[in-house]
Order: C-alpha cells, then structure tokens, then sequence
C-alpha cells in the first residue's frame, strides 16, 4: 500500500485480486482519519505493482480534484 499526502488529504492506494491471476488497483481518500472517499479501479492488471500504481495514480487525481473544489487550487502531486 503507498501513502500520499495531497493538501489536506491523506491518499492510499492499494489493489486486491479481482480473479485470479488479475488484479484491480483501489484508492481511498481520508482526512484527519475519516474516509471521505473510497474507489475501485476500473482495469484489470496482470500484476499487483501496476494494479496499486493505478489506485495511487487514480487516487492522487482525486484528491488534487477535491482541494480545487475546497480551495480553489491544485497543490499538485507532491504536496
């Protein structure tokens, strides 16, 4: 599971075996420890690394999307 910090946002992404031999990435967006969004990645992947790199990917995109909304800005991927 990877951890990213997106303005106030605390990002997991992580992935889970979809069927076997296929794995589905997953993202959740928390703050001060409450889950404020949780998602499945559409896309079936053939390993787990690419599969939790898409959550991540995915879920960074969100929360970048989510501080727009609040603040009106982008902190960008690193923040």
């Amino acid at each position: 599971m990877a951890h990213r910090k997106i303005g106030y946002f605390d990002v997991e992404g992580s992935c889970y075996v979809a069927k076997p031999g296929r794995w589905r990435g997953k993202y959740v967006i928390s703050e001060d420890g409450e889950e404020l969004k949780e998602k499945l990645c559409v896309t079936l992947h053939e390993n787990e690394e690419d599969a939790c790199a898409e959550g991540m990917r995915l879920g960074v995109a969100a929360a970048r999307q989510l501080m727009k909304e609040r603040e009106g800005y982008d902190p960008g991927e690193e923040h």
